[in-house]
């Protein structure tokens, strides 16, 4: 970097620069060989790669629950639209995984969010749509804010494989004026 200024990303990850010169590499990092270089430039590549999995890991977690916050608006949309016709209505209810109940809703006033920790807590529909809502955008907001660096981590994936690629064909060109001799 111009000036010794180190990129780093908003998650902290440090960016890798293209390698110039694997000399200048070499004797920075203390007269080291060749394959020594390779060795640790390889160790930044399995940690670029290992931050990559968690990130993925992350954005498949979060987008795990993209599906159910949907669900949830869709089914305050009916219930908000039943509570405007007045009229009884009857619905599934889930009790637990795989086991539903009929219910019979007269008018549908308020519900119960699960809020997590075996927490649930009943809320206006209204207050219920804002929470559902305001959880969907953070979702949202996280997958994109991870895909980014998704993104800084493949960049910087890729500058570690160039990089590793020129140690080593340096290594073979400095093999290859020593055999010349």
């Amino acid at each position: 970097m111009a000036g010794g200024e180190e990129v780093i990303s908003k998650r902290g990850i440090p960016a890798t620069e293209v390698m110039e010169d694997v000399g200048e590499f070499l004797r920075k990092e203390g007269d080291i060989s060749v394959e020594e270089g390779v060795k640790r430039i390889e160790e930044s590549y399995r940690k670029y790669k290992f931050v990559e999995q968690q990130m993925v890991a992350q954005i498949e977690r979060v987008s795990a629950s993209l599906p159910d916050l949907k669900e949830s608006l869709k089914i305050l949309d009916q219930l908000e639209e039943q509570k405007k016709n007045e009229k009884p209505f009857e619905m599934l209810y889930l009790l637990s995984d795989q086991l539903f109940t009929k219910v019979r809703v007269d008018n549908p006033e308020k519900v119960h969010l699960w809020l997590g920790a075996n927490v649930m807590v009943e809320y206006s529909l209204s207050e219920a749509r804002a929470i559902i809502e305001k959880n969907l955008r953070q979702a949202e907001n996280v997958i994109e804010e991870i895909t980014k660096e998704l993104d800084f981590v493949k960049d910087q994936i890729t500058t570690t494989e160039v990089n590793i690629a020129h140690v080593y064909n340096y290594g073979v060109q400095q093999k290859r004026l020593e055999s010349a001799k």
